[in-house]
């Protein structure tokens, strides 16, 4: 029977806060789905939810800088300037927040400024452009949160593009988030004290079936 109480405060919990979890329209945002040793990289010409440019995507895990998230990040100037993009399910003029982690390649203070630089798009509007040096020697990670709005139709394509000098020397990206700006609706006073009736009814019988002294 404690087993019984036990199981409906948990559901009485889940019921009043589960639908506030947040969901992440991103797929793979954190680039964990390719098995990349750590200490090494590689460029892949297709990496799972992305789409890359013809000179596809460095991952990279624990080499130029560890992550911000997870094992592995990625850079986009691999053999020269490359691009990534995911086209995500969106509904027309609702508001979401994007968010990524952006960091300079580590021992690039030296180089020409823009070497770092990446573009981000949201369909076909830039979002900004992402510039930076670094002289340490690993990523320095700033983590970046814009609010956009689902373009016509029933999809919005997100991309970054390395934009600066193509010298296979570029930023590093992690973590890409997207969240819906819609609030998960809150449960109405009914459903809180039907939820609490029902609580109140199995700890009635927990106790009429307690042994008595």
């Amino acid at each position: 029977m404690f087993k019984a109480v036990a199981l409906a405060a948990t559901l009485a919990l889940t019921a009043a806060t589960g639908a506030q979890a947040a969901t992440n329209l991103v797929n793979n945002g954190s680039f964990e789905s390719t098995l990349q040793p750590s200490g090494s990289w590689n460029i892949y010409r297709h990496i799972d939810g992305w789409t890359t440019g013809p000179r596809g995507v460095e991952v990279r895990d624990n080499v130029a800088g560890s992550a911000f998230d997870g094992n592995n990040f990625i850079e986009l100037d691999t053999t020269g300037n490359s691009f990534i993009a995911q086209t995500i399910a969106t509904t027309q003029g609702e508001h979401y927040t994007l968010s990524f982690a952006y960091s300079a390649r580590p021992d690039t203070a030296g180089m020409r400024s823009n070497t770092n630089d990446i573009l981000v798009m949201w369909g076909l509007k830039p979002v900004m452009l992402l510039s930076a040096t670094n002289n340490t020697h690993d990523n320095q990670w700033t983590t970046y949160s814009f609010d956009v709005v689902g373009s016509k139709g029933s999809s919005t394509t997100l991309s970054f593009w390395a934009a600066g000098k193509s010298d296979r020397y570029g930023g590093s990206l992690d973590k890409v988030s997207l969240i819906s700006n819609v609030t998960a609706p809150v449960p109405e006073p009914e459903t809180y004290a039907l939820m609490l009736a029902g609580l109140a009814a199995v700890f009635t019988i927990a106790r009429r079936r307690r042994p008595q002294d």
